[in-house]
């Protein structure tokens, strides 16, 4: 069933924290009032902060603003900056807070890499599901841990796999028309609490046993990531932008498709059988994927910075922003590791 994946809240800070956190909660609580007058069926509730702020004054911010109902995109931080123990306050003081890497320039990837070997060691494999590194930019998302804020107001996602596989078979009418009412409720919504309704991110992302590589199988004919996979999933991303322009509805984010290992339940199953390896989600990227995303590998420190040194290339050969979230692990690939909210996720091959 279709809806909304996130509805998120871009917000900048303002004077006083209380009274910031004040404003965010107060907000919070007239949206998901106005949620549920207006009928929407929300999955989660998301807030973003904005880059460039003091590092103290975001481990505070992280602090204050934690809600177990809310997840919170609270820490921006350049792999110039970066500092393993700042990385580490900010994952302990509050499980529901994301952070961001910003990584510029291939001069820093070695910071980033340092950066994992230290975390290696100190924070629980759930905790890199939090962290992502953004390549070479920040960029305004619904989609977590990447997300920032330039401009307030209010972004969304959606879980539409379903209607998605409608749409490609050629039944576009219930797809067509879920968004166009989301768009017109959520519109009503930022108006009535005072923001602005950015847009939607339509990248098509998987939950769990709601696949993406299913649709992927579908339009290639063959099991994913055999050769012709790249080429069904550039047909997708081409599907996600007529659907974009067609509707004319405001976009922010990566508007791609999205293929985290550990919420796709066939991905998984492709990764484990040895059919996906770590190459193969690595180079898609250069072309028609949004980034290597939520895959568990070796804990190899050259492994993980060959995958940031193929990624940036792929950043530039693209020309567009291009996420990194990966779950470094002492297992040995082919074996499995057991992660919240997501079950067991194999350990991915090279």
């Amino acid at each position: 069933m279709a809806l909304i994946r996130s509805l998120t809240i871009h917000v900048k800070p303002l004077g006083d924290v209380k009274d910031f956190k004040d404003l965010v909660d107060e907000r919070l609580d007239i949206i998901k009032k106005l949620v549920r007058e207006l009928g929407l069926d929300v999955w989660s509730y998301r807030v973003v902060l904005p880059p460039g702020l003091p590092t103290d004054y975001q481990l505070r911010l992280t602090q204050d603003l934690c809600r177990d109902d809310v997840l919170l995109a609270s820490y921006h931080v350049d792999a110039s900056e970066v500092r393993s123990e700042d990385i580490v306050s900010v994952l302990t003081s509050c499980e529901r807070s994301y952070i961001t890497v910003r990584l510029p320039t291939t001069d820093l990837i070695d910071n980033v890499t340092n950066l994992y070997l230290k975390l290696i060691k100190s924070i629980d494999v759930n905790d890199f599901t939090r962290l992502g590194i953004s390549i070479p930019d920040y960029i305004v998302t619904p989609y977590f841990p990447l997300a920032t804020t330039y401009d307030e107001g209010i972004s969304v996602a959606l879980r539409y796999v379903d209607l998605f596989y409608r749409y490609v078979r050629g039944d576009e009418e219930p797809l067509i028309k879920f968004i166009l009412n989301i768009s017109r409720l959520v519109s009503e919504l930022a108006g009535r609490v005072g923001m602005k309704f950015l847009g939607f991110d339509y990248s098509l992302s998987p939950w769990l046993s709601e696949s993406v590589v299913g649709i992927i199988e579908y339009l290639s004919g063959i099991k994913f990531a055999y050769p012709g996979s790249g080429y069904a999933v550039k047909k997708l991303n081409e599907l996600i932008g007529r659907l974009s322009s067609t509707l004319g509805i405001s976009n922010v984010g990566f508007n791609e498709v999205m293929l985290p290992v550990a919420e796709d339940d066939l991905l998984k199953e492709r990764v484990a059988e040895g059919s996906v390896t770590l190459k193969d989600l690595t180079y898609l990227c250069s072309y028609c994927l949004v980034g290597v995303d939520m895959v568990v590998l070796r804990d190899d420190v050259n492994l993980i910075k060959g995958v940031v040194k193929d990624v940036f290339t792929s950043s530039v050969i693209k020309g567009r922003v291009i996420g990194v979230r990966l779950i470094p692990t002492n297992a040995s690939e082919g074996s499995e590791v057991l992660l919240k909210r997501f079950g067991k996720v194999p350990v991915i091959k090279v």
